[in-house]
């Protein structure tokens, strides 16, 4: 029987499972970073001195980065990994309705996200008068997206490992990348990486891990503006 007949009846070669290490990473970095950025929001507007000028900005630069990030990784799963899931597992009743909700849940997260940036930009003008509200927002958007992911990974990434062959999972994550519409794709990546463990980063991008010097100036730039935006 060949890989392609098996993975339709559900009984494909386990070695050729799909590779979750990237929609692992991505999510570990969205959790972390939504979490550090309300808690500094909450920082910020309980503290007795506004934050400066510079820091303001950066803050609300980074906010409007991170939100694109997020927005780019929902329409890769909207758009091409949720209809592979799908045409692998039509008689999958719980996961068809599963995908329904993150759907939705992307539709919120989307409004909260496009809240969060408006409120971003009023911090940035005047960081002593919005900090709060804008910490009020993260703190939201943090709640909807750590119960949105916990649902997501419990209940379609078994379905993704057990009925989607490796191939097509793969080929999916190359259509995602491809189409990849974030702002600033660069800092995407820098993004990305500095949450990766250097096993995941290795799995992730092969040529570069090897080459170590080739990442050090995006890796840099973007610890210097953390820095500056979580004073680290």
């Amino acid at each position: 029987m060949d890989s392609e007949h098996d993975a339709r009846a559900g009984r494909y070669d386990p070695a050729a499972a799909a590779d979750l290490t990237g929609i692992r990473l991505a999510h570990r970095a969205i959790l972390a970073d939504i979490e550090r950025l309300a808690r500094l929001l909450a920082a910020l507007a309980a503290a007795a001195e506004p934050a400066g000028p510079a820091r303001a900005e950066a803050v609300a630069r980074y906010v409007h980065r991170y939100h694109s990030v997020v927005r780019g990784h929902h329409r890769g799963e909207d758009e091409i990994l949720w209809p592979v899931v799908l045409d692998a597992v039509p008689d999958a009743a719980d996961a068809v309705a599963g995908i329904v909700r993150f759907l939705h849940d992307h539709e919120a997260l989307d409004a909260l996200q496009a809240a969060c940036d408006a409120a971003a930009d009023r911090f940035a003008a005047e960081p002593g008068r919005h900090a709060r509200r804008l910490a009020g927002l993260l703190a939201d958007q943090r709640d909807l997206l750590a119960e949105h992911i916990e649902a997501e990974e419990r209940h379609v990434f078994p379905v993704i490992a057990a009925r989607v062959p490796g191939a097509a999972y793969a080929a999916a994550e190359a259509r995602i990348r491809s189409a990849d519409r974030s702002a600033d794709p660069v800092w995407a990546r820098a993004w990305l990486l500095s949450h990766a463990t250097e096993d995941e980063a290795r799995r992730l991008l092969p040529g570069a891990v090897a080459d170590p010097a080739a990442l050090e100036p995006l890796l840099q730039e973007y610890a210097a503006e953390v820095a500056l935006v979580f004073a680290a």
